[in-house]
């Protein structure tokens, strides 16, 4: 929605070069603010910032925004959902604009460090207080909004939201770091607690941070919630009906036009119908793949019901080679998420006529949607199996293969999957969203470089909400967010999450497991609250997600030409960090292919 920067140092104030430094980072975000810039100078810090407007158009919503005594200044990107009520609150305060961010500066001097505790919205913002000399910065819960910073060649405290303003500066070396590197060939995408560089750091989600007299001090201020409720099934769905309802009620408010992106599943179909009650003539968008992987006729059922004005986008195959490497070399850091062009595509379209468009994101990860919740609710009711038996649990599975005895094959298969998976978590860890293999990455890096993802919270085997609430705080700001993020500031749009509301998602995550799923039916609650308003169709769909048929497209001509002249040539940048053979050994038109494709057409650019 915006995009705000910084530098930090003693004495810079008629430093025309750190004034230009920060010219040139806020010029490198003009995406993701084309509406108004602008930029403050004190003794030791400097603020700059780009301007999408959503909430108050007029230019009382110009940043950076000093509060009413002058002595904090703050740059500001996100929404502040409720902060209207938030605003009644502060009666003492002298407001002079209709803005969250001017409500964000009454609640720092009424609180001060305390203060994200109180916010419910996605944001990432930096705040000077010129009396104490420091500056505090804080990101959301759910890492909807970026928030990267480094330490410049001079000692120079810089921040900003993406990488590219950061380099901007000239300012900081863009070593690459191993172990992102690691996680994103394990994984496809970039751990949302690091960078792809080794020197430019990310804030993480939930955190806060306050920089004085050179030091750098983190605090996580929000941690999901450990104790599952006490809650009957008809109580749980009556709380999870208005939770959500409330929550796509404070999203939908905004001073220019909204619509919803619709793909033809449960969550964009709940949205689109709940929206529908606020905005007539709403507008949704889908993407249409070819084949099975079409989910439009789903997302026309909807639309008809809720009389939506509806839009579809598609790509021919012609296009897809040319428009990765644009997608791709326009990205700070890789990403191998293959919704990517569809993401591209269908907000390319959105930005034609609104700013503000609703998605279903988050939705699986909170109400039970995917079906490795369900493979993990098999592993906790037969429990596991002994590892050291595995060969031979193996040698019968291949004997029963043998002798045709299919039911023999099938108990000593589950037998081996079960000692591979002895419980939900190392399931979790070595089999969802899992792309190379431990030794796999070890060849292609040719060396062991590992990085685990930090939890803060209890991974108990026994609880089928761990592995959701792993997917949360993992892959959704890693990668989802990430994807939603920079390809919609490309556009200069912006998305928003009803499903990430901050009490919902507490809710969500305390509730227990069986009101979410089981191993005949996922997204329980949500089936129970609003199926009523969706159609039998989505109803009785199975989950299919927002991806794309990569195999197919791996061997469009003009794709296997890219893949040929990027992963087949030792000259190529991506072999300056991989081993040529091991990834000639790996191009086998699958996921691995694509996201090794990815790595090399984001080496050769970056």
């Amino acid at each position: 929605m915006c995009g705000i920067a910084g530098i930090v140092k003693n004495n810079i104030i008629n430093d025309d070069f750190y004034r230009k430094s920060l010219k040139d980072m806020t010029n490198s975000m003009i995406h993701r603010g084309p509406d108004d810039e602008g930029h403050e100078y004190f003794q030791n810090c400097f603020l700059g910032f780009r301007r999408l407007a959503i909430v108050d158009l007029s230019k009382d919503g110009h940043q950076p925004m000093y509060s009413d005594t002058k002595n904090e200044c703050i740059v500001f990107n996100g929404e502040i959902y409720g902060y209207r009520d938030l605003k009644k609150e502060m009666p003492e305060y002298p407001f002079k604009s209709n803005t969250d961010t001017e409500v964000i500066l009454s609640l720092y001097q009424k609180y001060s460090d305390d203060l994200p505790k109180h916010l419910n919205g996605m944001f990432s913002m930096a705040i000077w207080d010129e009396e104490k000399q420091q500056l505090f910065c804080a990101r959301d819960r759910f890492g909807e909004k970026p928030f990267y910073y480094a330490i410049g060649k001079n000692g120079e405290f810089i921040f900003a939201s993406e990488i590219k303003a950061i380099l901007a500066t000239g300012l900081v070396n863009n070593e690459l770091n191993d172990e992102a590197v690691s996680h994103f060939l394990r994984h496809s995408y970039i751990n949302s607690h690091q960078s792809i560089y080794k020197n430019i750091k990310v804030l993480p989600p939930a955190s806060q941070l306050i920089y004085k007299n050179g030091e750098v001090e983190i605090s996580q201020y929000w941690s999901l919630p450990e104790k599952e409720l006490t809650i009957s099934e008809e109580e749980a769905v009556q709380k999870f009906r208005g939770l959500v309802e409330r929550s796509v009620k404070k999203q939908l408010i905004a001073d220019v036009k909204v619509g919803a992106f619709l793909s033809g599943g449960l969550d964009s179909g709940t949205l689109v119908a709940l929206s529908s009650k606020y905005h007539l003539n709403l507008t949704t968008l889908g993407f249409e793949y070819e084949g099975e992987w079409n989910e439009m006729p789903e997302a026309r059922s909807i639309s008809q019901k809720y009389d939506t004005h509806h839009k579809e986008v598609s790509l021919k195959d012609e296009e897809i080679p040319e428009l990765l490497v644009e997608v791709i070399k326009k990205l700070d850091e890789p990403l191998a998420d293959t919704a990517i062009l569809a993401t591209y595509t269908i907000c390319k379209e959105a930005a034609k006529n609104m700013t503000v468009v609703i998605t279903g994101n988050a939705g699986d990860e909170l109400f039970g949607g995917y079906k490795w919740y369900q493979k993990e609710k098999e592993i906790l009711d037969k429990g596991s199996a002994d590892p050291r038996l595995l060969t031979f649990y193996k040698v019968g599975s291949a004997l029963s293969e043998k002798a045709g005895f299919r039911k023999g094959q099938d108990h000593f298969l589950d037998k081996v999957f079960r000692a591979k998976f002895p419980d939900i978590v190392a399931y979790q860890k070595e089999k969802v969203h899992s792309n190379f293999t431990r030794k796999e990455t070890a060849l292609l890096l040719r060396s062991n470089v590992e990085y685990e993802h930090l939890y803060h919270f209890t991974l108990d085997k026994k609880d089928l909400n761990t592995p959701m609430k792993m997917d949360l705080t993992n892959i959704v700001p890693g990668d989802y967010m990430v994807k939603d993020d920079r390809i919609a500031m490309m556009h200069s749009i912006e998305l928003r999450t009803p499903f990430l509301d901050k009490d919902l998602v507490e809710f969500c995550s305390a509730l227990p497991a069986k009101y979410k799923v089981n191993t005949e039916k996922t997204k329980i609650i949500l089936r129970k609250a609003f199926g009523e308003l969706l159609t039998d169709n989505i109803l009785n769909k199975s989950k299919q997600g927002f991806g794309a048929p990569v195999e197919k497209w791996l061997k469009i001509p003009g794709m296997e030409e890219l893949s040929s002249k990027i992963l087949k040539d030792p000259a190529s940048k991506i072999f300056t960090k991989l081993d040529f053979d091991a990834v000639q050994k790996q191009l086998r038109y699958n996921y691995k292919h694509w996201s090794l494709l990815v790595l090399g057409i984001w080496m050769e650019e970056h």
